[in-house]
């Protein structure tokens, strides 16, 4: 063969393997548009469409396959049972083609004001943050009250404990005050919303927010209508 074949086929591979690469990249590129519009419809909370981005490379070859190997969803915002969740964020590992979707592995990070968590728990106390603690605090009897909460993760809830009760310089029990006797008892929020299969790992105060993490295994997405 001689050297002007040599170099046309070579050219010829060169035009095929990036027209390959181009096809390759479209056919990504439409498929994460395609699940950033079907996830608020698999995933109870979020309003608008997030960013995706699919990971691997060949990607045409994951499909053919029936399994993504990554995929990254990330949300300005998303709302689980009343609570404003903000920079939610989440990896998901060996995610299914086929419906209902699938992820062998998932891992959630997000934030929630403390405000906005304040208003979930529906409590007749101010709510606010400090040294990685929760703190409530209200008026009894004409009497400035002082709780400090710690969030802790369990499960599909948030459970929140009472570390110190003080007024007036002085600790004391709630006991017996009208309006606040028990009101701290079993206190969590729900987080039954998250999908399938995913539940909290960590729970805590960074700054004026609650930092939530999630993982889990065989997590499963589906339709809010299938769900019920």
């Amino acid at each position: 063969m001689g050297a002007r074949a040599v170099i046309g086929t070579v050219v010829v591979v060169v035009v095929l393997a990036g027209g390959a690469v181009v096809a390759d990249g479209i056919a990504r590129d439409r498929t994460e548009d395609r699940l950033a519009a079907d996830l608020p419809e698999q995933i109870r909370g979020l309003d608008a469409p997030p960013d995706v981005t699919i990971g691997g490379w060949p990607f045409l070859t994951q499909v053919l396959a029936g399994e993504l190997d990554q995929v990254d969803i990330a949300a300005e915002e998303a709302v689980l049972e009343g609570l404003t969740l903000q920079d939610v964020e989440v990896r998901l590992t060996g995610v299914s083609t086929d419906q209902p979707t699938t992820a062998r592995t998932a891992e959630l990070t997000a934030v929630a004001p403390v405000d906005r968590l304040g208003e979930v728990i529906d409590l007749p106390v101010t709510l606010t943050a400090r040294d990685g603690s929760l703190v409530a605090e209200g008026d009894v009897l004409g009497i400035p009250l002082e709780i400090v909460l710690l969030p802790t993760a369990a499960g599909r809830e948030i459970a929140i404990e009472v570390q110190e009760i003080s007024a007036g310089g002085g600790s004391f029990d709630l006991s017996g005050i009208p309006g606040l006797e028990g009101a701290f008892d079993g206190l969590a929020v729900p987080v039954d919303q998250l999908p399938e299969g995913l539940e909290l790992t960590d729970v805590r105060v960074e700054g004026d927010t609650v930092v939530l993490e999630a993982a889990g295994e065989d997590v499963t997405f589906e339709t809010q209508a299938a769900s019920g």
